[in-house]
């Protein structure tokens, strides 16, 4: 179970720096915000931070493990914050509430952030590094949570009233589609990283238990899925919904 983990994980990471890489020069050349945004969520935190964070345990020196984990975490929270803007710009771009929700979580994730890595530092023996960062753990994967249910809302709330348009021909099934790959991929995260953290806070080991790692392991996959499908659908795929498009349109007449 922890090799397939560790595959899915490693699919994860690959498919997030590849698909947000793309995305951060194709916001240099469109010159949007929403774009780079989420090119940093992907490729900053997943395809970057995540590695280093992990990664830091198994390198040879004290100074490098400590180097690689304060900096991934530093990438991690960067991200993420970008993740909490893209929701209240793309989706809440004329309420009130949205960018102080987005800063605030922001503050929630640096703050948590910060502890870990404060606890990390303060922790010679690697062997009680888990149990020294839960608390801080536990509260960065809670505001993650709760801006991954946001998305979860914003997208499945934008599907339903593109499928109405569609329907009317006013929307484009490509585009339609991005809006409920985008809220599964927030139902996906949100269950993933709730199992997680729920484990967590019982005190479990989550890289040993079965069920959080199965939780890392499906989510992961499910979650590169549909990250290629939002963003580079293959020319099958966009084929497929067109032809869907057509055949709902014919049943119609």
């Amino acid at each position: 179970m922890a090799e397939l983990s560790l595959i899915c994980l490693a699919l994860y990471t690959v498919t997030s720096l590849f698909v947000g890489t793309r995305l951060i020069l194709r916001s240099r050349r469109s010159r949007g915000l929403p774009e780079f945004l989420i090119g940093c969520t992907y490729a900053v935190s997943s395809g970057i931070g995540y590695p280093l964070t992990v990664a830091a345990a198994f390198l040879p020196s004290r100074a490098a493990t400590l180097g690689a984990m304060a900096v991934g975490e530093a990438l991690i929270v960067f991200g993420c914050s970008c993740f909490l803007l893209f929701n209240a710009k793309v989706f809440r771009p004329k309420a009130a509430w949205s960018v102080p929700a987005a800063a605030l979580g922001s503050l929630i994730l640096a703050v948590s952030g910060f502890a870990v890595v404060v606890a990390f530092f303060s922790t010679p023996d690697a062997a009680l590094t888990t149990e020294r960062t839960r608390g801080g753990t536990a509260v960065f994967l809670l505001a993650l949570v709760a801006g991954q249910a946001w998305t979860a809302t914003e997208g499945l709330r934008h599907y339903k009233m593109m499928r109405r348009r569609l329907v009317l021909g006013l929307a484009e099934p490509v585009v339609t589609n991005r809006f409920l790959l985008w809220g599964l991929i927030g139902l996906v995260s949100v269950t993933w990283n709730g199992v997680v953290t729920s484990y967590l806070l019982a005190g479990v080991n989550i890289n040993a238990h079965p069920v959080p790692v199965f939780a890392i392991s499906f989510g992961g996959l499910i979650s590169a899925v549909c990250l290629v499908l939002t963003f580079m659908p293959p020319a099958w795929y966009v084929r497929w919904l067109e032809r869907d498009r057509d055949a709902r349109a014919l049943a119609a007449v």
